[in-house]
């Protein structure tokens, strides 16, 4: 059996410095791109707009997106809808909180060709205080075609 060669995805780049808000973190990613390495680099997803409680994420689509009947896999826009999700919360913690994902639901609406080259995924803050939030997304291409939408919820941490 033959293996596929392995995307080159450099080691997490990004420091999470705890003397800053969340915001200026999403801003330092954005500016990074899609060097941050890790997951975000191997999804190829970034912040293109922001702020306090919204984002838009990027994926630049490329046959390793693709399923094995040439739509966008589902967990793709699963982990777009995440990442929407967690950046979305980004603009709201204070300096030194960080976040995780409690739970995630989607619905897949239409499927995602490969052939519109990038998804661009909308994250709002529907709901937080100050130990949780939640965040609705929507993942469209950029014609306007609604693919799927989700919903995360978010644990919201407090420095140690």
């Amino acid at each position: 059996m033959t293996s596929a060669p392995a995307r080159v995805v450099a080691p997490v780049d990004f420091e999470l410095d705890p003397t800053v808000s969340g915001l200026e973190l999403l801003r330092r990613w954005a500016r990074k791109a899609d060097t941050v390495g890790g997951y975000p680099q191997r999804l190829g997803a970034w912040p293109v707009e922001f702020e306090e409680g919204l984002v838009r994420i990027v994926c630049d689509l490329d046959p390793g997106h693709a399923n094995f009947v040439g739509l966008v896999h589902g967990g793709v826009l699963a982990s777009l809808v995440d990442v929407a999700g967690g950046s979305a919360v980004m603009t709201i913690l204070e300096p030194g909180q960080t976040l995780l994902t409690t739970d995630l639901s989607m619905r897949f609406l239409n499927a995602a060709p490969m052939d519109c080259a990038r998804l661009e995924t909308v994250g709002r803050v529907t709901f937080h205080d100050a130990r949780k939030a939640v965040v609705e997304a929507t993942i469209s291409t950029p014609d306007g075609l609604v693919i799927a939408q989700g919903t995360v919820g978010v644990s919201i941490r407090s420095p140690r």
